[in-house]
């Protein structure tokens, strides 16, 4: 490149050595700047990947659902609590004996990834394996959450006493290993192949595998690590005081730490008493009484907007975002999962259609709008971070202003112990959860089957949205409002919360009955 030379002496480039140099800089800015353009993480999508904000893809729906008036009679049946549907809780029947001779026969650590669900479920089988055995299980060990990045400790998410106490006659648990164990430690079983360390546990394994396969390890070595343990018992052929005692650690033992369930609590009575609440009412006493918000008053509904950057781009269905957001999905898609999740050979007609597309703000707004919810409702958003941000949530805003999340009704000295932290953060949103009236979420997860099956155990109302129906209603883009909430209303009679009896190979965790219940 030829320079010339100022009137002081320094060297510069001409006019077109400078635009030849700017081209340069634009091309190369990507490489020294990736996370700018490309979405390299999970929780934090890049800044230029998706150009075009969503607009709401259902006018020819939302304008009808932004006028709607529901009725006094549709109100006080959507608020109703579910009748008694003829189960009880059975936690307390007689132990039956143990399958091994008494004694412990030695400790069982375990390894636990994924999220707080997940984690939940593992415990539970934790506890199980050790009963199985006759061992005594040391407080299992959760992994840093491989999406959210959280290092939260068993003793920071659940009550330890609490945990130990409820299961004291069941299974002996205990915080840390003997000193003569304190070697076996995550960061042994790291750093090679280990006698003591079992990888081999096939998912859903029976109570025999165990037998079979670690108890001699117990026996010899006195210790035994299982990982990866997620999934690791089967639902099925197990002795029914094992399946009470699984049921016991989910619904009893597995309380959240103090500060969670005071935050959660707050949370609650902010959401039940709002501070205008009694200006409502003196407004209410002098106009008459407004007997549609009177049937919601005091009432809550907690929507788990399970809508992120994983889901969007597993799912290979279309969002509305246009050819920039389908662009940076699939580069998503290679980036995250190398090239292991390919974009769908079905067209996103044929996937809504199956019901495989996860349900966007905007349609899981439609479907509350549909089911009776108005722009009385007040609705609680739990969600840890949504694909798209507030413009992907506006339209949802729009049918619901009175959403609030934890941000919205706690001040950032509140929720000081639990920002930042995914696990903590979604155990205050399960609390809040399992409090509120109404629980529904977008789509199906880990979060939504455990609400689910404790929210039956409880006999709560909980809404599960038929995907495969709403997928096929919002293709149809010429079908009118009336016709479109009568098929919700029609296709959701039977999925507000009735217990459903387990059927084989499905959670303990999900359908409690008849595992955990009996028919009263």
């Amino acid at each position: 490149m030829k320079l010339h030379k100022d009137y002081y002496g320094y060297y510069y480039p001409n006019q077109s050595q400078r635009a030849a140099l700017a081209g340069l800089l634009v091309v190369l800015f990507p490489a020294f700047f990736p996370n700018l353009f490309g979405p390299l993480g999970r929780a934090s999508p890049s800044i230029f990947s998706e150009w075009n904000a969503p607009k709401a893809r259902h006018l020819h729906l939302l304008n009808p659902a932004l006028l709607l008036q529901s009725s006094v009679e549709q109100q006080s049946k959507l608020w109703s609590p579910l009748p008694n549907q003829g189960w009880k809780h059975c936690l307390e029947e007689p132990k039956s004996l143990s399958l091994t001779p008494k004694g412990s026969t030695g400790y069982i650590q375990v390894f636990l990834d994924g999220g707080l669900n997940q984690q939940k479920m593992g415990i539970c089988d934790a506890v199980a394996v050790a009963k199985i055995l006759n061992a005594t299980l040391v407080v299992p060990h959760l992994e840093v959450n491989p999406v959210w990045q959280d290092s939260s400790s068993f003793e920071e998410i659940f009550d330890l006493d609490h945990f130990i106490e409820v299961l004291r006659d069941e299974v002996s648990i205990v915080k840390d290993l003997p000193s003569e164990f304190s070697w076996s430690t995550r960061e042994y079983y790291a750093t090679g192949i280990r006698i003591t360390r079992i990888k081999t546990a096939p998912v859903h394994a029976s109570s025999d595998w165990y037998l079979e396969n670690v108890l001699p390890i117990l026996q010899r070595y006195g210790v035994a690590a299982i990982s990866p343990f997620s999934h690791r018992l089967t639902f099925e052929n197990l002795p029914k005081n094992i399946q009470l005692l699984r049921c016991k650690v989910n619904f009893q033992a597995l309380a959240f730490v103090p500060h969670i369930r005071e935050l959660g609590e707050t949370l609650v009575n902010r959401l039940r008493y709002p501070p205008n609440r009694n200006q409502d009412a003196a407004s209410d006493s002098q106009d008459g009484t407004n007997q549609i918000e009177k049937q919601g008053a005091g009432k809550f509904v907690v929507l788990h907007l399970r809508f992120d950057k994983d889901m969007a781009a597993h799912s290979a269905c279309d969002f509305g975002g246009g050819k920039a957001e389908k662009l940076a999905l699939a580069k998503y898609r290679q980036v995250i999962w190398q090239g292991r999740v390919l974009k769908s050979q079905f067209t996103d007609e044929e996937l809504r259609n199956q019901g495989r597309c996860p349900l966007t703000p905007e349609e899981i707004g439609l479907l509350l709008a549909a089911l009776g919810f108005n722009i009385s409702t007040r609705l609680y958003l739990a969600s840890h971070k949504v694909y798209g941000g507030e413009a992907r949530i506006s339209t949802l805003r729009r049918l619901f202003p009175l959403m609030e999340d934890k941000k919205s009704l706690a001040s950032a000295e509140e929720r000081a112990k639990v920002e930042g932290k995914a696990s903590l953060l979604a155990a205050v949103d399960y609390y809040v959860s399992m409090q509120s009236d109404i629980f529904i979420s977008a789509s199906p997860g880990n979060m939504h089957n455990a609400l689910v099956g404790h929210r039956a155990y409880m006999n709560l109302k909980t809404i599960r949205p038929s995907m495969s129906l709403l997928g096929k209603l919002f293709v149809n883009k010429s079908m009118e409002w009336s016709e479109f909430q009568h098929a919700v209303l029609d296709g959701h009679k039977s999925r507000q919360g009735q217990i459903r009896s387990r059927k084989e190979k499905q959670s303990i965790y999900t359908y409690p009955a008849p595992d955990c219940m009996c028919q009263a």
